[in-house]
């Protein structure tokens, strides 16, 4: 009897220790599995991010211009009272039309974010931080394409594009047999009343205007976008 009650608890205890190592490989494959999934998302949003900053960056400069160039005419204007004898103006107005969308780059996140796997990231505060800047990077972004469609589109587009003479040349398309002659003179004839004089300035204006406050949101969402890349470097760093 006491054989066969030893023999029953060594059974016992080979079970026992065979399940409790199964689920211990188990749990340390689900580990790894994880860990895998957790440095693939990471990798992915700091991929994204890079490019988006670098878009956004870009984005900054383009603004940058986009001021210089209707501060340039502003300021003619306030000495002069008058655009008629401006330099470049065609040329500079042509780069006044201009405009650029908000760049969203989110490939990674939509991914994450459809799987739902937030629970994946070992720091708990890295989900909070990744969802909050993609919801402010949505918000900003969606504040920019406001502006753009129904200020600059609407009221400022179509002011400055009835008074310039289209060459193609300003556009980046370069054609030695393409010569509109006399281009500047010819605006001056666009511009030959005070009333159209003042349109075009009061657009260059609001042009400016947006221009700052669209690279108002692009400035705060670079500095969330070095913010969070920080972030991810230092989590990648862990690995």
């Amino acid at each position: 009897m006491k054989k066969y009650f030893i023999k029953y608890i060594l059974e016992f205890f080979v079970i026992v220790t065979g399940i409790s190592i199964s689920f211990w490989i188990n749990e340390w494959d689900n580990n790894r599995l994880n860990r895998d999934k957790e440095l693939y998302f990471l990798k992915g949003l700091k991929s994204d991010l890079e490019k988006q900053l670098n878009s956004l960056n870009e984005f900054n400069t383009f603004s940058n211009k986009t001021i210089k160039y209707g501060a340039s005419i502003l300021e003619y204007y306030s000495k002069y009272k008058t655009l008629s004898k401006a330099d470049s103006l065609n040329f500079k107005l042509s780069r006044l039309m201009y405009s650029r969308s908000y760049p969203d780059i989110n490939t990674t996140f939509n991914e994450l974010k459809s799987t739902g796997q937030f629970n994946l990231f070992k720091e708990k505060f890295m989900a909070s931080k990744i969802i909050k800047y993609y919801q402010d990077s949505e918000t900003y972004g969606k504040r920019l394409t406001k502006n753009t469609d129904l200020v600059y589109y609407n009221e400022i587009f179509p002011i400055i594009k009835s008074s310039i003479i289209i060459d193609p040349n300003n556009f980046g398309y370069e054609n030695e047999k393409i010569n509109l002659l006399e281009i500047d003179k010819s605006v001056k004839t666009i511009l030959n009343t005070s009333e159209k004089e003042f349109d075009l300035v009061n657009a260059i204006s609001l042009r400016i205007v947006v221009a700052k406050t669209n690279q108002s949101y692009i400035q705060i969402m670079i500095n969330e976008a070095k913010s969070l890349l920080d972030t991810l470097n230092n989590e990648l760093d862990k690995h």
